[in-house]
């Protein structure tokens, strides 16, 4: 193989320009390491729901941080439902296991290469159980009683739909929607340990000890994922499950050194920009790029691997991707009896793929400046020509995302300690209280719902149970660390529940300081343009962002009622469905945004201390908050990305409830008539679902009491 000899220089030039594309390596880790935050967060929530044994894993490009502006993102969430294990030696059987159902893997002659059956084992003894069936047990061509992927599938999808608003099957996995956010979920049963074949092969792979001995140590204790999914050209594909080794290959991703990663990123815009571009499915996949890059590491020597052979690097994995296409076979890495390209390379798709690859071989490099993702070939020209460029500088979009994700998860948290109240809250504080800093900000939240919860259910005694409320009070002091604003609200509601107005004013004062540094506000609305350099420029973690920058959505629910504001009740029993006369989940809370919770209160509380400057100060605020809003809602209106489109709706409910709070407020003001218009816009952006029809009874009250006294 000839070696180009300018590779060295144009190699340290794209290095450079792949840092100023968002893949620099200290902005790597900061994603992954968010990106882990996030999914511990997320399997806490399902093992308090579904139990302590319910995992829940994340993988994709956005959770390796292999992803910039162009690329579609993706994010597959595994999740493995309780009461599910698999041995694959029957002499570890125990009747003591906690599962409900253990299964047996069954590998044998009948079982295409990566594929396994999952037969049934007795509850009562060391032996498999035959020709019996159920709702998801079948038998197979031998007679076993195995655990069909299809129908595994459909019971888990009849059980989430109860749950969720749209729980819709594709292939393998269900997308589910909830609060208007779409998320594909795959399931899966695991086995704790690898078979031994497995085990022993990796033992001896690479010719340059990769994966090392402690890796491979490491990695072995990983669980071993089965996903429901049959081989394509297998007679018993319905009763077929997938061997995974994700979470090894997600510890062999975290171990790629600088080059490597960027050698898988350039891969992945290769094949996006050169390969797929003519055909309608992906044939040639992300999985087949990390394959490749696993097998090319295995077999190399590590000092190749060096930002001055980056561009050597791509072509070493074009060479390999191309020898794999001619022979159209693309072993597994973990499984090489596995041929991946079966039901994938077919027909032409094989021969354009080939000439592409070998065009692009022949090209010696040249094919980067046709990238256009992040104009990355425009810029290697550029620096290539010695033209002066600010490259020092990541793209902040590409962090954006993470820390979106990061937010609106804690937002879902708010959202839903609301509705699970004390057993879950109490064994949250329990069970996750020393964990990571990330496991804090959660359980201010669950702290702040639970001290709302127990306020209110004192405050609606007769008698108010002073112990309750001092546990109330201590446990929403403990929340107003969640964040900039939420839990400092909550607690000043508290106050204004008690009557304590010099104690609200005070920490009222302190939310609005806050709002004076850059905050944003979590509307499920993309955080501002300043996260990164906030981040990266005060040397924040994503947690001390969060705390210090972000400002949550209020939430409350019906269990509240006692401890909140008279108009917020209006918000919860806003849902008016004649047809069916019940409030569906997702409606039964209200929600408010910050800012605007932050002014009302202020009014609220000015007004009945008297201050009438102050008062009128607080109702400009929230009026001219509410117009900015006004202009964002017109901005979204506007976009027509996926993302706004599903946020939509839950703005348009931050939106109502603000002028609905901006009407009550003028009505204390007796601006009857200013209140009434407020109400009217507010029905005219959203006509269902808005308590601006509770209001309009009240004015229709008011105004009677008006023509009386008149009378």
């Amino acid at each position: 193989m000839n070696i180009p000899d300018y590779y060295g220089d144009v190699s340290l030039r794209l290095t450079q320009v792949l840092d100023a594309s968002g893949l620099r390596e200290d902005l790597r880790w900061r994603r992954i390491n968010t990106w882990l935050q996030i999914e511990e967060l997320e399997r806490i929530w399902y093992e308090i729901l579904d139990g302590p044994d319910a995992r829940l894993y994340f993988f994709g490009s956005q959770t390796e941080a292999t992803t910039i502006p162009g690329l579609s993102p993706d994010i597959d969430k595994v999740y493995v439902p309780h009461g599910y294990v698999v041995l694959q030696d029957l002499q570890f059987w125990d009747p003591c296991l906690e599962a409900e159902t253990t299964l047996f893997m069954v590998a044998d002659e009948s079982t295409p290469p990566g594929y396994v059956k999952l037969q049934v084992v007795q509850r009562d003894a060391q032996m498999t159980v035959r020709n019996y069936q159920d709702e998801t047990l079948v038998l197979d061509s031998d007679g076993r009683s195995v655990l069909s992927s299809g129908l595994f599938i459909e019971s888990l999808r009849n059980q989430f739909s109860k749950l969720y608003k749209t729980c819709d099957r594709h292939g393998p996995a269900l997308t589910i929607s909830t609060t208007g956010i779409f998320f594909d979920f795959v399931f899966a049963v695991l086995s704790p340990c690898w078979p031994d074949q497995v085990s022993r092969r990796m033992s001896t792979s690479g010719n340059y000890n990769w994966p090392t001995r402690p890796m491979m140590d490491v990695m072995k204790q990983t669980a071993l994922l089965f996903v429901p999914v049959g081989h394509k050209l297998s007679p018993e594909q319905h009763l077929e499950w997938r061997m995974s080794f994700s979470l090894a290959e997600k510890l062999l991703m975290m171990q790629f050194n600088s080059t490597q990663y960027k050698c898988y990123a350039m891969l992945k815009l290769i094949k996006n920009t050169f390969i797929n571009v003519d055909t309608v499915e992906n044939v040639l996949t992300s999985y087949h790029c990390k394959t490749c890059m696993f097998y090319l590491i295995a077999d190399t020597p590590g000092s190749l691997w060096h930002p001055n052979n980056l561009m050597l690097c791509i072509d070493l994995c074009l060479r390999q991707l191309l020898s794999w296409v001619q022979c159209a076979k693309c072993p597994n890495y973990f499984t090489p009896d596995e041929n991946m390209f079966i039901g994938k390379l077919g027909g032409s798709a094989q021969g354009k793929i080939a000439s592409t690859l070998e065009n692009l071989l022949r090209q010696n490099g040249r094919y980067i400046i046709k990238i256009p993702y992040q104009n990355i070939g425009e810029n290697v020209i550029r620096v290539c020509q010695s033209i002066r460029m600010e490259l020092d500088c990541p793209d902040e979009n590409i962090f954006h995302q993470t820390i979106s994700h990061l937010s609106n998860t804690l937002q879902f948290f708010c959202f839903c300690s609301v509705n699970y109240h004390l057993p879950k809250v109490s064994f949250f504080r329990s069970r996750y209280g020393p964990r990571h800093e990330i496991f804090n900000t959660a359980r201010s939240i669950f702290c702040s719902a639970l001290g709302t919860h127990l306020a209110s259910q004192s405050l609606k005694q007769e008698t108010y149970n002073q112990e309750a409320l001092i546990a109330a009070h201590e446990l929403l002091l403990y929340g107003i660390s969640s964040d900039v604003a939420a839990g400092k609200l909550k607690l000043a509601a508290f106050y204004l529940a008690q009557g304590k107005l010099d104690s609200m004013e005070d920490v009222l004062n302190q939310v609005d300081a806050n709002f004076t540094h850059i905050v944003s506000e979590q509307g499920y609305i993309l955080p501002q343009d300043n996260t990164l350099s906030t981040i990266v420029h005060e040397n924040l973690s994503t947690v001390n962002f969060i705390q210090n920058c972000l400002a949550f959505v209020v939430f409350y629910s019906l269990s509240d009622i006692y401890s909140i504001p008279k108009v917020l009740i209006f918000e919860i029993f806003r849902s008016m469905e004649s047809k069916q006369n019940v409030i569906s989940f997702s409606l039964k809370r209200a929600a408010v945004t910050a800012k605007i919770y932050l002014y009302f209160l202020q009014h609220h509380c000015f007004h009945l201390q008297g201050k009438v400057t102050h008062r009128l100060v607080a109702l400009n605020k929230i009026i001219w908050v509410s117009r900015d809003y006004y202009q964002k809602l017109h901005d979204i209106m506007e976009n027509t990305t996926i993302t706004l489109q599903r946020n939509m709706s839950a703005f348009l409910g931050h939106f109502t409830t603000s002028l609905n709070l901006i009407s009550y407020c003028l009505k204390q003001e007796r601006r009857l008539m200013d209140a009434f218009k407020v109400i009217r816009l507010s029905i005219k952006i959203k006509n269902q679902h808005n308590a601006a029809m509770w209001q309009i009874a009240t004015f229709i009250s008011s105004f009677m009491r008006i023509v009386r006294s008149r009378q």
